[in-house]
């Protein structure tokens, strides 16, 4: 059964979970999309009873789901999780992976797409999210949880209906206690929050920026770790998305739909991660000030390689001035 080890020299957690690996073509787990067909695939209008109960659902316009969430059936951390651990040890940490696994259902039809959904489809997505992970962060127990899809092989998808996922864990990761500690400490010096500032200087310099709304705007990282890498950050500081109004939502949606247009234009359709950035409630309190929620679009263009496994230095082939300008146009 899966289990929770720490290493005892950087802190940071590993889930071990042999059990997905007797399943490598269900649900979600790393390796080549299965090409089901409509009839066969398990996230498919009418196929509900091939997944587990609805978690959520949302109904579209025609009365029938339009979005849904399900537990995973073979997750990486479980409500239900065993103490299937190894002996106790002065030096090695480990727990019961407990937590939640939720698969993202994004829509009935086999063939959507969010490189040609319209922001009707996005509304419906996040929606859904928001209202999972504003009850996730009632769960005492937990500490964090993780909003992200992967999509394409090169990417970790395994299925090709289009679904993404919210991991729940006990604990806060590294990257994410990394950058509630950098951009607190960017406060405490400055009086202010270091996004709102990175925010300023995008659009002082314009170089970098691919598309702005009323409410939200996306650029190309400065320092970004890969090509095309892209940030969408709220105008307005907001330390999370579950205080979004239910017209910000949407303007949230737009955009994002806008900019999966303009890679779709520049680049086709590549694999992709999108990972979503949000203060845990629980430390609201302590961070609200300094942190502010964001949006991470990372098409996978490259591969890491010794270096950047080694060092987590990133090398990028791609200027984020010349995406941008690519994307922009």
């Amino acid at each position: 059964m899966p289990h929770l080890r720490k290493d005892p020299i950087t802190k940071r957690w590993v889930i071990t979970s042999t059990s997905r690996s007797a399943k490598p073509t269900d649900y979600v787990s790393v390796g080549k999309p299965r090409e089901d067909s409509a009839l066969t695939c398990p996230f498919c209008l009418n196929h509900e009873d091939k997944t587990t109960e609805s978690i959520l659902s949302i109904d579209g316009e025609n009365g029938l789901w339009k979005t849904r969430i399900v537990a995973n059936k073979y997750p990486v951390l479980s409500e239900e999780a065993h103490d299937d651990l190894p002996p106790p040890n002065i030096l090695y940490e480990a727990h019961a992976a407990t937590g939640y696994h939720d698969v993202v259902i994004e829509d009935p039809s086999h063939n959507f797409n969010l490189y040609t959904a319209d922001e009707t489809d996005f509304k419906y997505i996040f929606d859904i999210v928001i209202k999972r992970l504003n009850d996730l962060s009632k769960k005492s127990e937990m500490q964090y949880s993780l909003y992200f899809k992967n999509f394409g092989s090169e990417a970790g998808a395994s299925l090709a209906h289009s679904h993404s996922q919210i991991i729940t864990t006990p604990f806060i990761p590294i990257q994410m206690m990394e950058d509630i500690h950098g951009s607190f400490e960017y406060y405490n010096n400055h009086m202010g929050c270091i996004y709102c500032a990175i925010i300023r200087e995008e659009k002082n310099s314009g170089l970098r920026i691919i598309s702005e709304n009323e409410k939200f705007i996306a650029f190309c990282p400065f320092a970004s770790k890969s090509p095309y890498q892209i940030s969408i950050f709220q105008k307005k500081h907001n330390d999370s998305i579950l205080s979004l109004e239910d017209e910000d939502v949407y303007m949230f949606a737009s955009i994002v739909k806008d900019v999966f247009s303009k890679i779709n234009k520049v680049l086709g359709e590549p694999a992709f991660n999108y990972v979503l950035y949000t203060l845990p409630t629980h430390l609201r309190a302590s961070y609200s000030s300094s942190y502010h929620w964001h949006f991470e679009i990372l098409p996978k263009l490259s591969k890491l390689a010794g270096f950047e496994i080694g060092s987590s230095v990133y090398i990028n082939s791609v200027l984020p001035e010349h995406a941008a300008e690519a994307l922009r146009s």
